[in-house]
């Protein structure tokens, strides 16, 4: 009985300091005033230079609600059929004393100018002509106002990605954020009660000639119809040592992660678009190109790492959970700590141990179903939501940004 009320009492502590962390390092109302107004900057510049009807549109972590104070500006520009290329409008910026550091990426799978906004000092990047991330952007964006667990627990799996050194081109993985957020949702929608419906499912409420913009507004609409999901009353402690537990026991090799499906298919039984079959390492299917291996940088050594921090946070985390361990969630799993040697039971250290079935040992972690209470939180982007697109200050908004946004 002590160790039920201990356990309890461990998991809410947990899921208040994984509260006071996202509070601490998310988007605030002012960071999303000043991004707004970097928009606005940047579409002054192109009218001047003769792309009057151009509309400039914040995708990604700063519309989706998954952003940090120190993230990207992810941009996507609509020149209204204008068939001017990176090179051009990395020019005209380099032209204006508002941004520095322009680089323009012409060749990229999707071509993008980069440039730092001079006063502020946040990195931008500005796509053409790929709608895709916008679809994306909204798909998250709903996952986390669907369940309050989402978000947070989003949040903290992309900052543990890049304390441990998992995230970027200079990681030892080359994760994207955008992949550990779909690893998370994928989780989600799998686990024994799903939390998510797959993109496969919210499509059949949506309508066929839908903005990407209003994507999310009109799930959040429909989503009464959407199929009944079973009760999930897990913790969002329960929650972030099983997405450990789940991807370091996961056979990457044998399985597709699809988010669309919304379930882990096995390789020789799906065909990505016309006829490809992804052949490496980690295959995370982009929800809606589908045909797009998300981690197609990853190769052999890079998934051991991966697995690797994903054993010790699972390891960590359930310490902290039967009280092994008395230190905070900071010191023990946003900490990094390698392997200086193989661990016997690590499945990132020995490639060819067999992997662990999911959910095999699920009654070694969770005894008897465990009631606790949500911690009531309102996300930073609810909050801007609420103080200032539904108010008179959306009104004094540009035009452009009203336009996108859904206000008349």
């Amino acid at each position: 009985m002590y160790d039920h009320v201990l356990k309890v009492l461990n998991k809410k502590d947990l899921d208040n300091q994984i509260i006071d962390l996202i509070k601490e390092k998310e988007l605030k109302v002012d960071d999303y005033a000043e991004r707004v107004k970097i928009c606005g900057d940047i579409r002054e510049v192109l009218v001047e230079a003769g792309y009057t009807s151009c509309l400039v549109y914040p995708y990604g972590s700063t519309i989706n609600s998954v952003g940090f104070t120190d993230s990207d500006l992810d941009l996507y520009l609509d020149l209204q059929l204008s068939q001017d290329t990176t090179l051009k409008i990395a020019k005209i910026l380099e032209n204006c004393s508002q941004f520095v550091d322009i680089e323009a990426v012409p060749n990229a799978r999707v071509p993008i100018v980069k440039a730092v906004h001079f006063l502020s000092g946040i990195k931008c990047d500005i796509s053409f002509g790929h709608k895709a991330s916008l679809w994306n952007t909204e798909f998250i964006r709903f996952c986390c106002l669907y369940d309050p667990r989402v978000r947070p627990l989003i949040m903290l799996v992309r900052y543990w990605g890049r304390v441990q050194g998992l995230v970027g081109r200079d990681g030892k993985v080359r994760l994207s954020n955008y992949a550990l957020t779909l690893m998370v949702i994928a989780y989600l929608q799998q686990i024994p009660c799903p939390i998510l419906h797959s993109v496969q499912e919210l499509l059949t409420i949506t309508d066929v000639d839908i903005h990407p913009s209003s994507f999310c507004s009109l799930l959040l609409a429909k989503q009464d119809k959407l199929p009944p999901l079973l009760k999930n009353t897990d913790s969002l402690t329960d929650l972030l040592m099983g997405f450990f537990n789940h991807y370091h026991g996961y056979d990457y090799g044998k399985n597709v992660i699809s988010i669309f499906l919304g379930r882990t298919i096995d390789r020789e039984q799906l065909i990505l678009g016309n006829n490809y079959r992804s052949t490496k390492p980690v295959c995370l299917q982009d929800p809606f190109e589908l045909n797009f291996n998300i981690c197609r940088n990853m190769n052999t050594k890079a998934l051991g790492a991966m697995k690797c921090s994903f054993y010790d946070a699972f390891k960590k985390t359930r310490n902290l959970l039967s009280g092994e361990e008395c230190d905070s969630l900071a010191a023990l799993l946003l900490i990094p700590s390698p392997h200086p040697s193989p661990l016997p039971d690590c499945s990132g250290c020995h490639p060819s141990h067999p992997t662990q079935p999911q959910w095999m040992n699920a009654s070694t972690y969770y005894p008897q179903p465990m009631k606790i209470p949500q911690c009531q939180y309102i996300p930073a982007i609810q909050e801007y939501n609420l103080q200032v697109l539904r108010c008179s200050v959306a009104q004094e908004m540009p035009p452009w940004w009203r336009k996108w946004r859904g206000f008349p």
